[in-house]
C-alpha cells in the first residue's frame, strides 16, 4: 500500500472487528448473469432490489466489500477471479457467484481522498468517530483491485453515511495527511438491524 500517493484500493480488510485478525470468512451471493457492472476486489457492493450484487452508491446502505467471484465459463470450466466483469459469457443456465465479506463487524483500511480523485483536504487525527462516504473510481482489469478511496469532504457527525472511521490506519509509513490510510467500518449497512436493502 502506498501511504501518502494518490490512488486508492478499496476496502481491504484487516479484522473481523475484535481485535482478531479477519479470518478469511466470505459469504457467496448471485450476480447478475446478463447486464452486470465491472465490480473489482474491494469496491463495496449492496445486494440489490432483485437480490443479486451490485456496486455500492455513496449515502445508501450496502452489504459488504467485494472479493472476487466463481462461475463457470462457456466450456463449464470453472473459473475464479478478483473482479467480475459484465461483459463475460457464462455457461448457459450457470449463475455467477459474488465472493463478499459481509460481515458488520469487520475493519478495513481504505485511503482518504476527495470527490475528484485529489487529495481534498486531509483528514485530522480527530477524525476517529465521525461518518463518511465513500467514492467509486473504476478499478484495474489488470490487477482486478478496487480504486475507491475514503471522501474526506463528507466526514461529519451525519448518521447516513456509508462507514465510521474507526482508526488512522496504524501501519509503519502511514501518518495523518494527505492520502492517509484510515480504518473503517460499515456505519450504514444492509445487515445492520432494521436496515432493508434499496
Amino acid at each position: 500500500m502506498a501511504y501518502g500517493a494518490s490512488g486508492g484500493f478499496g476496502f481491504q480488510p484487516i479484522t473481523s472487528g475484535n481485535g482478531v485478525t479477519w479470518n478469511g470468512g466470505l459469504s457467496e451471493y448471485n450476480l447478475p448473469a446478463t447486464g452486470g457492472q465491472t465490480i473489482f476486489q474491494g469496491d463495496p457492493v449492496t445486494l440489490s432490489t432483485v437480490g443479486v450484487i451490485v456496486r455500492g452508491t455513496a449515502t445508501v446502505a450496502w452489504l459488504g466489500a467485494f472479493q472476487g467471484c466463481k462461475f463457470q465459463d462457456t466450456a463449464g470450466v470453472w473459473q475464479f477471479q478478483n473482479y467480475f466483469s459484465g461483459a463475460t459469457a457464462f455457461l448457459t443456465g450457470n449463475t455467477p457467484v459474488a465472493l463478499v465479506i459481509d460481515d458488520p463487524s469487520a475493519e478495513y483500511t481504505i485511503t482518504e481522498g476527495d470527490a475528484s480523485g485529489a487529495s481534498g483536504t486531509p483528514l485530522t487525527a480527530a477524525a476517529p468517530g465521525l461518518n463518511a462516504n465513500f467514492v467509486y473510481t473504476a478499478g484495474s482489469t489488470r490487477t482486478g483491485l478496487s480504486a475507491c478511496t475514503l471522501n474526506n469532504a463528507t466526514a461529519s457527525t451525519a448518521s447516513g453515511m456509508n462507514v465510521r472511521i474507526v482508526a488512522l490506519d496504524s501501519r509503519v509509513g502511514n501518518a495523518v495527511g494527505a492520502f492517509a490510510n484510515w480504518v473503517v467500518q460499515i456505519n450504514n449497512g444492509q445487515r445492520s438491524a432494521g436496515t432493508p436493502r434499496p
